[in-house]
């Protein structure tokens, strides 16, 4: 007899926390890592800082072929584990793999190309450029790690094996915590390696858990049967990843591109602008990851069930992840606004940054409920396929309306330029909400 799989008959709630928390605390490790990266990078210098801020939109780019590739895939193994197509979830799992590694080989392009010139445009330091130069020079030359990493981390989500997700995640980033400060700046034996070694400290930890992943894809306890012999390329199959995955990576990169223009507003005004901002994107990952780690534990839940035809299942898990998503913006929310200046203070003691950065940090965060909202329906929609009105939501999120509202606030002084985001977001929110009750309605309602 066919064992049931838990994300068609257990009870949502505990059911959603156990898928979410362990992907949660992997991305709460991710963050940290994020931070005690750029912690040690900051304090070889603030040139050091602002090379790897400047460094930061490719890095994002990288992160989106194998997120969104992950999300193709986690979308389509749940879907067609939920409708019982076993083979299909195997076929799909190894055209993500091929996918990944061909994707990465764009970044070696890039690292050939392109990478010096991207740095003459941002910056006239040499300095700056050539710590730039070094750092991105490795990490875009060996994307693969990432890419796979991730690519495979959200794949195991699509059979709901949340722990092993999480275990994939928490091996690359714990190393790449390890391997910080010894290689930055010389521990143990180690020579002192500057940015250098804060790029050789992340890509072995992500090595590590790329291989780490394709043990675990490759066990029999894994829900899926990975075996190369029987792959069958299809088009049908590549369609339905990118159906979701290639809105996701539009989505994740609209985050490289708005950093690389929002730099390009700010430095009229002042370079260390762009330091606080690359401060700012560290520190609100930490609430923002917890959100997206709920939101990969809704999303399996969402796509079984509508695999499985129970928009009853559907509708339950989409409620239990607005709420819980808008209790943790909720509570980031008044940690940027009661603690900024100890949150500057992690990153610079120089007092005019630090005074940037508290009124930064409190002007952003108004932002956070709203964009809690517009998360938890884009996450509704991947859940269904529709991969299309994702898009639409974080376009107008994240590209659309942000920019545009920048620049205009950025004639009237610095302080202004950060109300895009709350602003941005109320109008994001208000689209997104009528998109969900529209899709409910078109989709889930006649079930």
């Amino acid at each position: 007899m066919q064992k049931r799989n838990p994300m068609g008959h257990e009870k949502i709630l505990p059911l959603l926390i156990k898928m979410s928390l362990p992907v949660m605390l992997s991305m709460f490790i991710q963050s940290l890592y994020n931070v005690v990266d750029s912690y040690f990078v900051a304090k070889i210098s603030e040139k050091a800082l602002r090379a790897a801020s400047l460094s930061y939109p490719i890095q994002i780019i990288i992160v989106a072929i194998g997120v969104g590739t992950g999300t193709g895939l986690n979308s389509l193994i749940s879907r067609s584990l939920g409708a019982n197509k076993q083979e299909k979830a195997d076929q799909a799992a190894m055209h993500g793999l091929i996918a990944a590694i061909l994707s990465s080989l764009l970044f070696v392009i890039f690292r050939y190309t392109l990478m010096d010139g991207y740095f003459n445009y941002f910056t006239k330091d040499p300095a700056v450029k050539a710590m730039g130069m070094e750092y991105l020079g490795l990490v875009s030359g060996f994307a693969i790690f990432s890419i796979i990493q991730i690519t495979i981390e959200k794949a195991v989500q699509g059979t709901g094996k949340m722990v092993w997700s999480m275990i994939i995640q928490l091996v690359g980033a714990v190393i790449n915590i390890i391997l910080d400060p010894i290689m930055i700046f010389g521990l143990y034996g180690f020579p002192a390696m500057g940015i250098r070694g804060a790029a050789i400290a992340t890509l072995i930890g992500q090595a590590a858990g790329a291989l780490l992943g394709i043990f675990l894809l490759l066990s029999k306890g894994s829900g899926l049967n990975i075996n190369f012999s029987k792959f069958k390329f299809s088009t049908t199959i590549v369609k339905e990843i990118y159906d979701v995955g290639l809105p996701s990576i539009l989505m994740q990169s609209i985050n490289a591109l708005v950093t690389t223009i929002m730099n390009l507003i700010l430095i009229r005004h002042s370079e260390m602008a762009v330091s606080v901002l690359g401060v700012y994107f560290k520190l609100q990952s930490f609430v923002f990851m917890p959100v997206f780690g709920l939101s990969q534990g809704v999303l399996p839940l969402i796509g079984y069930n509508y695999g499985a035809e129970n928009k009853e299942r559907i509708m339950e898990a989409f409620r239990w992840g607005m709420r819980l998503s808008a209790l943790i913006m909720a509570t980031g929310t008044m940690l940027f606004q009661l603690f900024p200046n100890q949150l500057m203070n992690i990153f610079s003691n120089d007092p005019k940054m630090v005074n940037m950065g508290v009124y930064t940090l409190r002007i952003i965060s108004l932002s956070f409920i709203f964009a809690a909202i517009g998360i938890t329906n884009s996450t509704f929609f991947q859940g269904l396929g529709l991969g299309k009105y994702s898009l639409i939501v974080t376009s107008l999120r994240q590209l659309i309306l942000i920019i545009p509202i920048a620049y205009a606030l950025s004639f009237l002084g610095l302080n202004f330029v950060w109300l895009a985001y709350p602003i941005s977001e109320i109008i994001a929110t208000i689209v997104s909400v009528a998109l969900q009750r529209r899709v409910k309605v078109e989709y889930v309602d006649i079930l």
